[in-house]
């Protein structure tokens, strides 16, 4: 059995006997998951938490330590096997805390740090607006409902700051306006201007020439100066902060400026959700077309997910043998998988070298490249300043997340993040302290978008079972565009197994859609992409595999190129998936399959990137695709094969392929096709409304796909 230090309840193990002996021969270590409970409130008596197996060979040493932030220096206040908790005095506020647990000995491992500590008055203050008896919809159209009427009058806009993007609108008496960037405001010498275009576009009136002056290589007005002459108060979010920079007290209101008639228009505190609210209608949350081009053209994509779970064999997350809190059932009663959750503390993957895996991602067709930077089961492959379940707490020790993104950029592809915001493991989520648990979400978020450059995707995996009140998903969406304004974002971020109250608004439902090992149907409305394994287990349950064990097959070659047609001529993209070793290299197996389609595409290129699915949509011998010029005129890309073809309908031999007239006046057709007939002339006949197309003497159609390019 195991146990939970200081709760009244036995944690029963699903598999029979104790796991002090893991299947590689090593002892687990005697404590796991330390953490803090009780919430950061000076008079507040806040508790160890720790798991261990029910025969743990003594109480350890508990230290408790506090800092001036989570990067500070720690301070030892307490400690002791009696030590099980710490009372927060009035000398606590402002500090942040941690506990070691096992201090002294080889292992001893470390909470995350909590805080800051507020005090009593501090907490009082703050201010929910999200109403857990209303649906997010309803809530959130009444923080805008008052929001319009505190900022009728006024006008508000955000400012670059540090590694935030401003918005792209201003809003002036509730009307939106667009800021082309050549009118945006900016920052010099710690001073914020605007300059005369903006001020004719979002105030329609004229300054007086004497507090103009010059900033930005032009001609600009400092804020104040512009609120002096408008007689309008000044507020920025810069300055109007909460007294200390907690979670549920700080809004997230950087570079926010507004002008309004009113004074003090908001309280940084309890108006938190409100400011929130106003930066958020700032931004747009849905991509641009424009925006979305490159993963439209792409087609196909690297998907990996790896960490420690390959030392077992075990699908990741999935095979961990503990209870899934707040989402699908496990069939177990215990917390933790002790085999499965201390698996980080021997994983060494001496071998990882992203740029090989880039090698094989570029030679396979590959045009983006996806990592799972955090599962289900909680564990970051990078280090954080929110968590400590991660990396940097491993022997390897090295960013994992950090090589993979210098590698993909340094290949020249796009770059993902997968992360899962449900979480297993993570002691906070979806409890009473849930919003620690949102610090943490919004905190290693940040991360990502502000470590490692350019990122383009952001790859989500459900809520869990929650509602959206829980998780303030309008901020989450803003802040990424703040941080990445470019970046495209799934439509799983806000995805809730039950307990959210009416639909999902629109622009929550991310940019582009993404079936689960299955081909997904014609669809060239919302963007998509089928993400599929590479490799199977023979007689299991799981429709794909999607973590590394030596028991998987890879799929055949020509199965692989099956779901890449498929996609192609459906308007979708393939992202084709793969688990590392636990020493950090491909499967060579798995890496021939995707070196195949590699060589397979080569001679297909055109007619597959940077093509749209149709005009001939679910055809008994395949589909198409297609390209438009400049001038509106198509190419079309008949893919003519039998892995996507009717049962019963493929083309065989060199019989005649029959299509209807769609009003192109195609003038040529050209064979493209893996072998001895590629770039020759098929014949191309009229006749009535179809097109009869005959292949070349001595072609005849491919057993995978013949491509034929009508012009």
């Amino acid at each position: 059995m195991f146990k939970l230090k200081n709760h009244a309840f036995c944690l029963l193990t699903a598999f029979g006997g104790m796991l002090l002996t893991p299947a590689w021969g090593e002892p687990v270590a005697p404590w796991l998951r330390a953490y803090i409970n009780g919430e950061e409130v000076v008079g507040t008596t806040l508790e160890s938490r720790y798991s261990t197996p029910e025969d743990e060979p003594a109480s350890p040493v508990i230290q408790w330590e506090k800092a001036d932030s989570r990067t500070g220096k720690p301070v030892l206040v307490q400690q002791g096997k009696d030590a099980e908790s710490y009372t927060l005095t009035d000398k606590d506020a402002g500090k942040y805390f941690r506990i070691i647990v096992g201090g002294g000995t080889k292992d001893a491992i470390a909470s995350p740090w909590i805080g800051p500590v507020i005090t009593e008055k501090q907490a009082e203050s703050i201010n929910n607006r999200f109403d857990p008896g209303k649906s997010y919809q309803e809530n959130v159209d009444a923080l805008q409902k008052e929001l319009s009427e505190k900022l009728k009058d006024a006008v508000y806009f955000t400012v670059d700051t540090d590694k935030l993007h401003g918005a792209p609108y201003a809003m002036a008496a509730n009307e939106r306006i667009a800021l082309p960037e050549d009118i945006r405001p900016f920052r010099e010498n710690g001073k914020i201007y605007v300059n005369h275009p903006f001020v004719q576009a979002v105030f329609k009136k004229e300054l007086p020439d004497e507090i103009m002056e010059e900033a930005g290589g032009q001609k600009a007005y400092e804020i104040g100066n512009v609120a002096r002459a408008l007689k309008l108060n000044l507020w920025l979010g810069d300055k109007e902060k909460a007294p200390l920079p907690n979670f549920r007290m700080q809004p997230m209101a950087e570079g926010l400026v507004v002008l309004s008639p009113e004074k003090n228009v908001f309280s940084p505190v309890a108006d938190r959700d409100l400011i929130n609210e106003a930066v958020n209608r700032l931004f747009d949350f849905k991509a641009s077309d424009e925006q979305l081009k490159w993963f439209r053209d792409a087609k196909f994509g690297l998907f990996v997910h790896w960490n420690p779970s390959s030392l077992l064999e075990r699908e990741i997350s999935w095979e961990r043998n503990a209870t899934r809190p707040k989402d699908s059932a496990s069939g177990h009663k215990n917390i933790m998988d002790f085999e499965y959750d201390s698996a980080h503390r021997r994983f060494n993957p001496k071998q990882y070298d992203p740029r090989k895996w880039m090698s094989v991602a570029k030679k396979s067709g590959m045009k983006y490249a996806v990592l799972t930077t955090k599962h289900h089961d909680s564990f970051s492959n990078f280090p954080s300043d929110y968590d400590t379940f991660t990396i940097a707490n491993t022997p390897y020790g090295k960013d994992i997340v950090g090589q993979f993104a210098a590698a993909v950029h340094a290949a020249g592809l796009r770059l993902g993040f997968y992360y899962s915001g449900r979480d297993w493991y993570n002691p906070y989520y979806l409890t009473d302290q849930h919003y620690r648990y949102l610090e943490y979400y919004f905190g290693q978020i940040s991360e990502l978008l502000t470590r490692y450059g350019q990122v383009d995707v952001l790859w989500f995996d459900s809520l869990g079972n929650s509602s959206l009140n829980q998780w303030d998903p309008r901020t989450m969406m803003r802040r990424i565009k703040q941080y990445q304004p470019d970046i495209l974002v799934n439509n799983r971020m806000n995805g809730t197994r039950g307990g959210n109250k009416g639909p999902l608004p629109d622009d929550l439902k991310g940019d582009f859609l993404t079936p689960e090992c299955k081909l997904g149907p014609f669809n060239d409305k919302t963007p998509w992409e089928s993400c599929m394994t590479v490799a199977d287990i023979p007689g299991t349950r799981w429709t794909g595999n999607w973590s590394y064990t030596s028991k998987a097959k890879a799929k055949p070659v020509e199965t692989s190129i099956k779901f890449l047609i498929n996609n192609t001529v459906k308007d979708g993209n393939l992202l084709y998936n793969i688990g590392p070793t636990p020493l950090g290299t491909f499967d060579p197996k798995q890496a021939e399959t995707f070196l195949a389609m590699g060589k397979w595409i080569a001679p297909y290129r055109e007619a597959i990137y940077n093509t749209r699915g149709g005009p001939y949509k679910d055809q008994p011998w395949g589909g198409s695709c297609y390209k438009t010029d400049r001038r509106g005129k198509k190419t079309v890309y008949l893919h003519v094969s039998p892995l996507i073809a009717q049962q019963g309908k493929e083309l065989k031999g060199s019989e005649p392929l029959f299509i209807k007239d769609i009003g192109e006046k195609f003038t040529k057709a050209t064979v493209i096709v893996n072998g001895s007939g590629n770039g020759k002339a098929a014949k191309l006949e009229k006749e009535g409304a179809q097109y009869k197309i005959t292949l070349p003497a001595g072609v005849a159609w491919d057993s995978l796909d013949t491509v034929i390019k009508l012009q």
